[in-house]
């Protein structure tokens, strides 16, 4: 029997990186890279004495500080936890994975965009973030760039999956609220673009046999308003609930900090050069209700 791929990952005890190490346990070792295997990414020598360790192979960083209101308190703060792991963290793993020979499967997110764009946004279009978490994972995509690493840049959007006890989806939490009757008035005047976690992992699996370079939307089939997931959501799971329809424009006024309007994300590119396709969000759904069951 050949012996396993080794795969370094950041960030892999978080809902992403642990589902992909649950589903490709079988296929690949996997090295974590974090916090709770004692490494910190934004220790320059620690990555790179790490790095040094392995031959050439790939490296999927997934660790971030994705908390965007905590984010938006440290506004332009480099000393802030949100700039030191999201950029100086990605400019730390870039440099090393270049120094090492490694390729460097980066993941970001839709969050580099501002959202006023009504229709869907590809890779061509040019990022502008109108919030501090998003301008971190801008600056961390151009660390990646500029490092010369052999990279692919995969920006997802709205992750959620069946079971995760470290943090609550939009999705499970969305369920959870619908089933105590207790949802708060959804945004009828917003988009985004759910997306299946597992999907994500079989892109990852197919970056690392694959090498694409470049950057790439990993994101679900459907956009949709969140008052319209909701109903969605009540429906396949059966649940009875009032759900109120809210307005985004009207919480703006009361609630000033930026957030973006419409994340309609392209994932075609996916397609075209790839030929990977995601599932829509009702049949997301069906395969979730089913896990969940």
């Amino acid at each position: 029997m050949p012996s396993k791929k080794t795969i370094i990952g950041t960030g892999l005890s978080g809902m992403v990186g642990s589902r992909f190490t649950e589903f490709y346990k079988d296929n690949f070792n996997f090295i974590n890279l974090d916090l709770t295997t004692g490494t910190n990414i934004t220790n320059q020598d620690q990555v790179e004495k790490i790095l040094s360790k392995y031959s050439p192979t790939t490296l999927i960083h997934l660790a971030a500080f994705t908390d965007v209101s905590k984010a938006h308190q440290q506004t332009d703060d480099k000393s802030g936890l949100a700039y030191q792991v999201n950029v100086l963290g990605t400019k730390n793993i870039s440099k090393a994975c270049k120094k090492y020979g490694h390729y460097l499967i980066h993941i970001s997110t839709d969050f580099v965009f501002d959202g006023k764009k009504n229709s869907k946004y590809t890779e061509e279009d040019i990022p502008s973030p109108i919030e501090w978490y998003g301008k971190t994972k801008y600056l961390a995509e151009r660390e990646v760039i500029n490092s010369g690493v052999n990279h692919a840049i995969v920006r997802i959007a709205f992750p959620f999956r069946s079971k995760f006890p470290g943090k609550l989806d939009l999705i499970r939490n969305i369920i959870n609220k619908l089933k105590t009757n207790s949802l708060y008035p959804m945004f009828s005047d917003q988009v985004i673009t759910p997306t299946f976690t597992d999907d994500i992992c079989q892109v990852l699996k197919e970056f690392i046999s694959k090498k694409p370079i470049g950057i790439y939307h990993a994101v679900g089939s459907t956009s949709i308003s969140p008052f319209d997931l909701a109903k969605k959501i009540s429906q396949v799971f059966n649940i009875r609930a009032d759900i109120k329809e809210g307005s985004f424009k009207d919480f703006m006024k009361k609630d000033p900090r930026s957030r973006q309007q419409y994340l309609k994300i392209s994932n075609d590119k996916l397609k075209t050069d790839l030929g990977l396709t995601m599932k829509t969000l009702d049949q997301a759904l069906e395969v979730l209700k089913s896990q969940l069951n």
